[in-house]
């Protein structure tokens, strides 16, 4: 589908300060040196990144140094600039409990959600717990048979083996009835999580949750995983190992990337500190895991982990039993790793067969339905669906059609599924609106689950679609890409280059730049790669300056793309790491083309 490419607007900071961003004196430019090498002492910074950092809000030197993690002080590391766990709200409660715990020889259960964030937060917790001497009990719901969050059978588990408290991570926010059956039993419950709470918490020991109204930490972002490893570094300081959770770091970049959580201000930097552990010494889980998905011999990207390593880890908890990924990142045997790694590769495998016929059914649906014509949203519903795929599907929908999407199939005698939004429109708060027609739902602004009567589903679809409806422009139902700038070519000089990789790690909130350029000429041999991708060379004709590029899923554009034609590209740079080497690309977005006359 070809895009509206939309100039982002920069008139406020055409009117501001920001615009002198550029203009460091001599001592901010040293301090400045030490993170961007490629800067000389007497140099600003180029306009386009200027802009780019005002886009990202920020717009003075103490802005651009905490975004470059660059500081006075020569001793301070990038860690150092998180904030104190202590400041999130019932942290100093949770961490009494657990030390006491700790102390007492006490078991704890340590219970998550069945995705890449749940089992890397369990993971986390369940390691940092065996670190300080104890012998945790992992729990991770069956999807089909439990549900998403804390379940009857967990707590009915956790009696039967004695267990006083239970670890939630990435759920439990709105187990109100859980928490409570598990209090009558004498089972306390500390609550590590991120999804939007209703009016009411539960009646829990403690509820780690920054979107708490009574929540006074600075960042309200991190994901489930981040959460809990809030909470261990709040115990580890407590117990005067305050470095001791950092080689868990690998495991909270992967829930972080994975989880698609805004990648600002905190989790930025402990994505880019659990990158360095996952390219320098990853654990040997992850080690098997990233040779079986072919990226042994490349730089682990964010990217990486969201396309290739994160499905992998899903896909446990999508078909079957996500406790399967936790014994794997928590293995150091090697044939217990080798055992579950090929486990994953296999149900992957699996996952990417359901998902393509699910998925292909889905688009036959809803194109056949009344709503293509007319509708703002999707809604589509299935029995025989299966329920561990119907949150990717959604996303597909959402893809291709640019509309709300809900998927939903049928779970123990209830429609059950999953939503995801485009980015004008906030699909937490349009389910929150159709409360009466629900069971029950959680999520955020783009993503939510939820369950319903069957024979509700109709009145459902109508309500959802009303709300969608009177929500949404036409101008926002029109697939657009945000363009930071329009640039040349030439200016994507090594200097440039340096200087945009300073802004990863990239996810939402600060994602890879996107540029436009006009006027080029695409030269040479195109390539046509496998999954529909074109590889060609644009040159800039004045300069004779050019680059390679990569176009996925561009068979729509296969009579745009002929050498020889001229065209203006909307794109991304793109670094590729191969045998320790890299190599600069654009990553294609949208073309248009064209022929002189």
């Amino acid at each position: 589908m070809k895009k509206n490419w939309k100039l982002k607007d920069l008139t406020p900071w055409k009117s501001s300060s920001c615009g002198e961003i550029g203009l460091f004196d001599d001592k901010e430019l040293n301090l400045l040196r030490q993170e961007l090498s490629g800067l000389k002492t007497n140099s600003n910074l180029p306009e386009v990144i200027v802009k780019l950092l005002y886009m990202r809000g920020v717009c003075d030197f103490s802005g651009v140094q905490r975004f470059f993690y660059s500081s006075t002080e020569h001793s301070k590391t990038n860690l150092q600039w998180l904030y104190d766990p202590f400041l999130m709200k019932d942290c100093k409660e949770a961490c009494a409990r657990v030390i006491t715990a700790i102390n007492n020889n006490e078991k704890i259960m340590v219970l998550g959600d069945y995705d890449v964030d749940g089992t890397c937060g369990v993971s986390l917790f369940y390691l940092f717990l065996k670190e300080l001497g104890t012998e945790p009990e992992i729990y991770i719901p069956d999807r089909i048979t439990e549900g998403y969050g804390i379940s009857n059978d967990a707590v009915d588990s956790a009696e039967a083996q004695g267990i006083k408290l239970i670890v939630a991570i990435d759920c439990g926010i709105t187990a109100f009835e859980k928490v409570k059956y598990a209090k009558q039993k004498g089972i306390e419950f500390i609550i590590c999580d991120h999804h939007q709470p209703p009016d009411e918490i539960p009646d829990a020991l403690a509820v780690i949750d920054v979107h708490r109204k009574d929540d006074e930490y600075p960042y309200k972002d991190l994901c489930g995983t981040g959460v809990a490893y809030k909470l261990a570094t709040a115990v580890a300081v407590k117990l005067g190992k305050p470095d001791l959770t950092n080689k868990y770091l690998d495991l909270v970049a992967v829930a972080t990337a994975s989880d698609i959580v805004p990648m600002t201000d905190e989790n930025r930097i402990l994505v880019k500190e659990g990158l360095k552990l996952l390219n320098t010494n990853p654990r040997n889980s992850i080690t098997r895991l990233i040779e079986l998905s072919g990226l042994e011999s490349k730089t682990i990207t964010t990217s990486n982990i969201v396309f290739t390593l994160a499905p992998r880890i899903n896909a446990v908890g999508r078909m079957g039993d996500a406790k399967r990924a936790v014994l794997l990142l928590t293995s150091e045997d090697k044939e217990t790793i080798n055992e579950y790694a090929k486990v994953l590769q296999g149900v992957n495998e699996e996952r990417r067969e359901v998902d393509k016929n699910i998925t292909d059914d889905a688009f036959k649906m809803f194109e056949e339905s009344d709503d293509f014509e007319n509708g703002n949203s999707i809604v589509i519903y299935n029995k025989d669906w299966h329920p561990g795929v119907v949150g990717i599907v959604a996303a597909r929908l959402v893809e291709k059609y640019n509309l709300p999407s809900i998927v939903l199939t049928e779970v123990n005698g209830y429609a059950k599924g999953s939503a995801r939004s485009i980015n004008a429109f906030n699909i937490y708060d349009a389910l929150k609106q159709c409360n009466d027609s629900l069971r029950q739902f959680g999520g955020h602004f783009h993503a939510a689950g939820l369950e319903l009567e069957v024979d509700k589903i109709e009145e459902f679809k109508k309500q959802f679609n009303d709300i969608a409806t009177k929500g949404l422009t036409d101008e926002q139902l029109e697939p657009v890409i945000d363009v930071d700038a329009e640039i040349k070519i030439s200016e994507l000089d090594d200097r440039m280059i340096k200087i945009l990789n300073y802004f990863e790690p990239y996810g939402p909130g600060n994602m890879a730049p996107v540029f436009v350029t006009k006027d080029l000429q695409i030269v040479g041999e195109v390539r046509k790669a496998k999954a529909n991708t074109h590889i060609f060379r644009v040159m800039e004709p004045d300069t004779k300056k050019f680059f390679e590029c990569v176009f996925f899923n561009s068979a729509a554009y296969s009579e745009d793309i002929i050498s020889g034609k001229y065209c203006d590209i909307c794109y991304s740079v793109d670094r590729n790491f191969w045998n320790g080497r890299e190599y600069v690309k654009l990553r294609i977005r949208d073309m248009r083309s064209y022929t002189l006359s």
